[in-house]
């Protein structure tokens, strides 16, 4: 009984971007969802406008759910040049769902999705670790799903220096358990895919930002949350205290209203 708890807790790490394979991962109860999603009412429209793709870079290529993805010619994915002055404006009503300008999906070592753009960050990658997200709303989001792509599509011994850089708090307990977790689960980058909905919790102050994502599941979607703080000049995934409560379950709901669309087109 405690092993099954055990690979639930280290598997449910990956519900904030994809809960319907983390379900069929852990009870084999469902199927992940790989029809195109439902129409949705009620949403912010905000599309960000992709940069060009460097003549250098790997064809493009689509996530689980058709979602197009560039491929770098760097494994760990390439950073684009920013200009600040295209940060979403605090006055704006879209303020905390927008998606940043240029926005941008790579897949990196041949698994995971992750967000770059042209406004919020990351500034550079280094190493295999992203860093530099802009101290806003969007900045926050883009490291939050940065960090869980790396930490299960990077290999050794980078995504452990991912977990010791872009998570604050859990330190050797944390990765401990993302180690399990990539054993019990190899293949689990590739389930990373572009999520159906972004947004920052309303309370949004400069030190945390509470970021949801919503991802598709069979019965509709399912929004997962992560705590980021502003440590050190970026954002990190604060690990609580109590390290198991990181891992609770994502809730359920039947529409994405309220959240941005972050797809480059």
């Amino acid at each position: 009984m405690r092993s099954n708890r055990t690979l639930l807790i280290l598997l449910s790490i990956i519900a904030a971007v994809v809960i319907a394979v983390f379900v069929l991962t852990v009870t084999g109860d469902d199927q992940p969802d790989t029809a195109q999603p439902p129409a949705q009412s009620g949403q912010p429209t905000t599309t960000a406008t992709p940069p060009p793709t460097p003549s250098s870079a790997r064809p493009p290529t689509v996530d689980m759910f058709g979602n197009r993805l560039e491929v770098p010619v760097e494994e760990a994915g390439a950073a684009l040049p920013q200009i600040a002055e295209d940060r979403i404006e605090p006055t704006r009503s879209d303020f905390l769902t927008a998606a940043p300008a240029r926005l941008q999906w790579q897949r990196i070592w041949d698994g995971a999705a992750v967000p770059v753009s042209g406004s919020d960050g990351p500034t550079r990658i280094a190493a295999g670790v992203a860093e530099g997200f802009a101290h806003t709303p969007q900045g926050a989001a883009l490291a939050t799903m940065d960090a869980i792509g790396r930490v299960y599509a990077a290999p050794e011994p980078i995504w452990r220096k991912v977990v010791g850089d872009r998570f604050y708090g859990g330190g050797d307990t944390l990765i401990d358990q993302f180690a399990r977790s990539r054993i019990s689960a190899p293949d689990m980058a590739r389930y990373v895919t572009v999520p159906e909905g972004v947004r920052v919790q309303l309370g949004y102050r400069d030190d945390l930002a509470v970021v949801q994502l919503a991802v598709r599941s069979t019965t509709g979607y399912a929004i997962a949350t992560w705590p980021m703080v502003w440590v050190n000049g970026d954002w990190r995934i604060r690990t609580p205290d109590d390290i198991e409560t990181l891992w609770r379950p994502a809730t359920p709901t039947v529409s994405t209203a309220g959240f941005g669309r972050w797809r480059q087109s």
